[in-house]
């Protein structure tokens, strides 16, 4: 009988996997749960870029109060990508959660073959990788509108290069190919461009540990290209920062936001793990995996000494991060993805000591790690798909929905078409998020929320060129702001908490 050969059964196993933890139902979904806001703002740059213009350099988002809603960001190769595909097949949410899945597909494939050149059993292997994966808040990234996934798909793409390189495999073509995955994921995501720095400090400091089994000469010409990924992340950046200067739309972060104290830095970071945690893993599990792993990094690093060096300046990476970013830490859980590549080579340094090499660790350690191998990666999964439930159950407190009228536009998405003209400007009111009603709806023009007070809302509106007014909160807007601002919209469409008036 044949085997299968080991990559048809890790696709085999990924696929499975994918559909036990739900990401497959959510392929079809339209931008919602936890963050819908930033969904949205990814999702609509790419409708933008279907609908409007395809000039890759001019990104843009639905609210267009500003300069038509050009501005700058991350660099737009996901989004540019699935507008690419809408004109092939129309503009349906589940090809930009479906090029998601695919890029982190391949991601995960390279964790899996990073694997193969440190483990030799292929169900340890698969064991390693997949109980890494399935943390609740990778999972749900996984089809998401969100670009954080995406570069740490591109990062274990880089690293997996990078480390065929230190064992000498076709050193100047696969540090070309590490330079290419590194630029894309520090292009996505500027804060993932800390794994190139260690990348770039492993070669440096591998010359000082002397009498290892893997010797390896690095010469100038391969710090060079480990530098490469710099110039076009800076150039981006730079053009990003100008382009947002320029139009004033500010609707991306592109600045730091430190704590201000170390006493805030402690607050934030206790209350960010206590937030998160359940996203992260099981409950308890990140913060216990840690200590282990940080401890066993202190005292057993030689042991496994290049997953162990890598794990240490990857965390080092993450922690400099940490502190640069950390309010964002306290309310984003995507953040955390920043985290899972210096993860994976924790997860790879514990297997070397515990598994390949049994003789490091006698008795009931060894035994319990073994065991904690194998049991995990399950433990790990029921969770992840238990959470990646909650995550898309209306109601639940993981669901989180920034738009509560997301359900009845989607519903209603294809009478609004017929009521609201193709191209007509629109004003929507209440919406807290710049971007979420505007998209649902496929519509560009201008949206308030509840604390725009009367005044703001009549210049914003004399400058919107919108022609239908959309409302959400009747009883509020005629109360508080029709007295004001005097529209003398005339009702065309009413359907739940959806009500459409035409303006004069």
């Amino acid at each position: 009988m044949q085997r299968i050969k080991p990559a048809y059964g890790f696709w085999l196993i990924w696929i499975f996997l994918s559909a036990y933890l739900g990401v497959f139902k959510a392929l079809p979904k339209s931008p919602e749960s936890v963050h819908q806001g930033a969904q949205c703002d990814r999702a609509c740059v790419a409708w933008n870029y279907y609908h409007e213009s395809m000039n890759f350099f001019m990104p843009r988002v639905s609210e267009d109060r500003q300069s038509e809603g050009v501005t700058g960001m991350e660099f737009p190769v996901i989004p540019y990508s699935a507008a690419l595909l809408y004109k092939i097949f129309g503009p349906h949410d589940f090809i930009y959660r479906f090029l998601m899945y695919v890029l982190v597909s391949l991601g995960v494939f390279h964790a899996w073959k990073i694997t193969g050149l440190f483990i030799q059993q292929n169900i340890h292997r698969l064991l390693l990788v997949f109980g890494w994966y399935c943390s609740p808040v990778l999972v749900f990234y996984t089809p998401n509108f969100l670009a954080d996934s995406g570069a740490m798909a591109f990062v274990m793409m880089a690293w997996y290069y990078l480390l065929l390189r230190i064992y000498g495999v076709e050193p100047d073509r696969n540090l070309r190919r590490y330079s290419l995955w590194m630029s894309l994921a520090g292009l996505l995501k500027i804060s993932f461009l800390i794994y190139g720095i260690a990348g770039f400090m492993l070669l440096y400091l591998w010359r000082f540990f002397k009498n290892q089994p893997l010797q390896v000469i690095f010469t100038r010409r391969d710090f060079w290209w480990m530098l490469v990924p710099a110039i076009p992340v800076s150039a981006w950046y730079g053009y990003s920062g100008w382009l947002t200067r320029k139009t004033s739309n500010m609707h991306f972060l592109q600045s730091m936001n430190p704590a201000e104290s170390i006493k805030e830095l402690i607050q934030n970071s206790q209350t960010a793990i206590n937030n998160w945690q359940e996203s992260l893993y099981r409950p308890g599990f990140f913060v216990y995996f840690m200590i282990v792993l940080l401890i066993l990094l202190v005292l057993r690093l030689r042991d496994a000494l290049l997953p162990g060096l890598a794990a240490i300046l990857m965390i080092s990476g993450f922690g400099a991060i940490w502190i640069l970013f950390n309010r964002q830490f306290l309310y984003h859980d995507y953040y955390f993805i920043l985290f899972f590549p210096a993860l994976f080579f924790g997860w790879l340094f514990l297997q070397q000591l515990f598994q390949e090499q049994r003789q490091v660790f006698l008795g009931c350690a060894s035994i319990g790690m073994g065991v904690a191998f194998w049991v995990i990666p399950f433990m790990n999964a029921g969770h992840a798909a238990h959470m990646m439930n909650r995550r898309y159950a209306t109601g639940d407190y993981y669901h989180q929905n920034a738009f509560p009228e997301t359900e009845e536009l989607v519903a209603q998405s294809d009478t609004l078409k017929k009521v609201i003209p193709e191209g007509a400007r629109i004003f929507y009111a209440f919406d807290n998020t710049p971007n979420t009603a505007l998209y649902l709806m496929k519509k560009r023009g201008v949206r308030i929320s509840k604390d725009f007070g009367p005044e703001i809302t009549a210049d914003i509106l004399s400058k919107s060129r919108a022609k239908f007014l959309v409302l959400n909160d009747t009883a509020l807007w005629f109360s508080h702001y029709e007295p004001r601002l005097k529209t003398g919209a005339r009702a065309v469409y009413h359907q739940k908490n959806t009500h459409v008036y035409r303006l004069p």
